[in-house]
């Protein structure tokens, strides 16, 4: 007997499920995309893009383009599948009418790398993508802001640095997580990406005992007692079909998780707003003082007699 996927009642998970079942239908245009039309990469990484931006709040500016910081070092984000996402209310454009855009490392809150599939190469390019940014100088400052009714005092940090793919090639959270290990063995820390999200198989990051993990949003199902639990199966086939939709899976061990991209996304998005909330950036420092030479600033006063 086939579980029976669980539906929630309450108001709001209606609401999501609606938004999920949008989300599912997407992501099935573009894994046709994908698997019939490989050419068409670069339409389904513009396709993501834009679904990224629609789910963001509003409060921040969107876009793409060069990366400086106040000593002359930049980094280019200017690719279409790159989004940055940049400060909109405390500091000044210094640039304006640039192609492409050129914006100082002090206004990004945050780089996301966008990929269609990823693969031991763009893994790797992708990592080093997110270093170059991240080593970027910014301006060291003390910020107060707002947190949770509490005035608290926080420093300012490289950009929060994020991969989004759609899917990847490797099939086992095994080898993924080996890939992303040797990936980033060589980086410091502070320069590697805060989160790594494929959609198709779930949220790479650090754990508390510095090692990488996934967490994997699996298919729920609920049987006739009641008991819901994420759904997995022993079979190899590559996908599970249920309702009409076709949902990935990852292997662990023996089994086979079936990962909902719906949740997986979802989930990104509970961690990206996450980052952006406890990200600080300059708000109370003039960033042209940092920006303009010293020997720019040379002036001749003269005093009236």
């Amino acid at each position: 007997m086939e579980p029976i996927i669980f539906k929630a009642s309450d108001r709001i998970s209606k609401h999501y499920k609606r938004r999920v079942d949008q989300i599912l239908s997407r992501f099935e245009d573009i894994r046709e995309l994908i698997e019939h039309q490989p050419s068409k990469g670069a339409r389904v990484e513009k396709e993501i893009r834009q679904f990224l931006i629609d789910f963001l709040p509003e409060m921040y500016q969107y876009s793409s383009g060069i990366v400086i910081d106040s000593s002359g070092s930049e980094c280019d984000r200017s690719k279409q599948s790159d989004i940055l996402i940049i400060d909109k209310f405390f500091n000044p454009k210094l640039f304006i009418d640039e192609e492409p855009s050129i914006y100082p490392i002090d206004t990004i809150y945050c780089g996301i790398e966008v990929k269609t599939s990823i693969n031991e190469e763009e893994l790797e390019n992708s990592i080093k993508n997110i270093e170059s940014l991240k080593k970027l100088a910014y301006i060291k400052d003390s910020v107060a802001y707002n947190k949770r009714n509490s005035i608290v005092l926080s420093q300012t940090s490289p950009p929060i640095g994020i991969i989004f793919a759609f899917d990847t090639v490797f099939k086992t959270a095994d080898t993924l997580l080996k890939h992303y290990a040797d990936s980033i063995e060589y980086i410091a820390p502070e320069y590697r990406p805060n989160f790594l999200c494929i959609l198709n198989r779930g949220i790479i990051g650090i754990n508390q005992n510095n090692k990488p993990a996934i967490e994997i949003f699996g298919l729920i199902s609920q049987d006739s007692n009641g008991k819901i639990e994420e759904m997995k199966t022993t079979s190899s086939d590559l996908y599970y079909e249920a309702g009409g939709y076709k949902y990935p899976k990852i292997k662990f061990e023996k089994d086979y998780y079936i990962v909902d991209p719906s949740r997986t996304m979802l989930a990104f998005l509970q961690h990206l707003i996450d980052s952006l909330l406890n990200k600080v950036i300059i708000s109370k420092t003039n960033i042209l003082n940092h920006y303009i030479p010293e020997e720019m600033k040379r002036k001749i006063i003269l005093e009236m007699q």
